[in-house]
């Protein structure tokens, strides 16, 4: 899980929502763990027993507004019991202006006041998807991810076993590369997504090459910087005593980030041309997402023929 704070939410999203610091600088280094936002209008009511006082607190018209028509005691008191509980910071949408009674206990307490000029709708949207991407779990893993005929392909397997190559044949072929050596894999709800590398880019190594740029020989239309990962393909080298699927009714997965992905275990030996293979296997997994399996439907047609052989074979005896 990444570390996030509120001062990057405060520079990530500083230019976009157009982010005003009112106080709290101290406290910019409040740690954000949930994506979500929370309106405390229960909390100044003073209902407290379900405060979510751990999210971005967003405080709009309404929460402004009932402010404003509170006594200076009561208001006093409720912004107290609220200081209470470890806010990370509050952020006020339309350029209004919070009491500077919150002002000044955020100050004291350094729990960062941020003021946007956006609607209140938009400051939410905003700040929950900046918070969603930048808290997604993620992992790094060495592979490469290949976007095929709109198919986010991962190439896992040995050092040396070929998935470069691969790659770069399936670019060459007019397919796009996402990343090579150094896959960030994060994922969102229900999905992984494959990033490139910001430091190595869109650079990949071939053996007894070396070190070639993907986009400057190919284009930028060979290259993406970002894309959810499909299928996983496991290059191994083809082991004679071991028994492959040769049929592919069963369906493999694997777990990545506790997330499960459709797999396929391909074997490598010299005469094989793997690029084909993974466009084949991209296409019918394009298929399979179809409600169309080519494996499933061979089967029942055979297995029909069959029976009804059987059947005609009844009658004649």
């Amino acid at each position: 899980m990444a570390v996030l704070t509120v001062g990057d939410l405060y520079e990530g999203q500083g230019e976009s929502l157009q982010l005003e610091l009112m106080a709290g600088r101290e406290g910019l280094d409040r740690p954000l763990k949930i994506s979500d936002i929370n309106r405390p209008g229960l909390c100044l009511a003073g209902y407290l027993d379900y405060f979510a006082c751990d999210r971005v607190q967003v405080l709009g018209n309404t929460e402004i507004h009932y402010m404003e028509q509170l006594d200076g005691e009561m208001l006093e008191e409720r912004l107290r019991k609220a200081f209470c509980f470890n806010i990370p910071c509050f952020v006020v949408s339309r350029g209004l202006r919070p009491p500077k009674m919150l002002l000044r206990m955020a100050e004291d307490r350094g729990v960062p006041v941020l003021r946007s000029l956006k609607p209140t709708n938009d400051v939410i949207s905003q700040i929950i998807v900046f918070l969603s991407e930048e808290l997604s779990p993620e992992t790094t893993l060495h592979g490469v991810v290949v976007d095929v005929f709109g198919v986010g392909v991962l190439i896992v397997g040995r050092p040396g076993v070929g998935k470069s190559e691969t790659a770069l044949e399936l670019v060459e072929r007019g397919h796009r590369l996402v990343a090579d050596d150094v896959v960030t894999i994060r994922r969102q709800r229900d999905n992984l997504y494959a990033h490139s590398s910001t430091v190595i880019g869109h650079h990949m190594e071939i053996r007894g090459l070396g070190i070639i740029d993907i986009k400057s020989i190919f284009g930028v239309g060979s290259v993406r910087h970002t894309k959810r990962i499909d299928l996983v393909v496991e290059l191994e080298d083809w082991d004679a005593s071991k028994e492959y699927d040769r049929i592919g009714i069963e369906q493999e997965s694997e777990s990545l980030l506790d997330t499960r992905v459709s797999k396929l275990l391909i074997p490598v030996r010299p005469g094989r041309n793997l690029a084909i293979i993974l466009e084949v296997a991209a296409l019918n997994h394009r298929l399979r997402e179809f409600g169309i399996h080519s494996a499933q439907n061979l089967n029942e047609g055979i297995i029909a023929t069959m029976l009804s052989a059987t059947s005609e074979s009844a009658v004649d005896e």
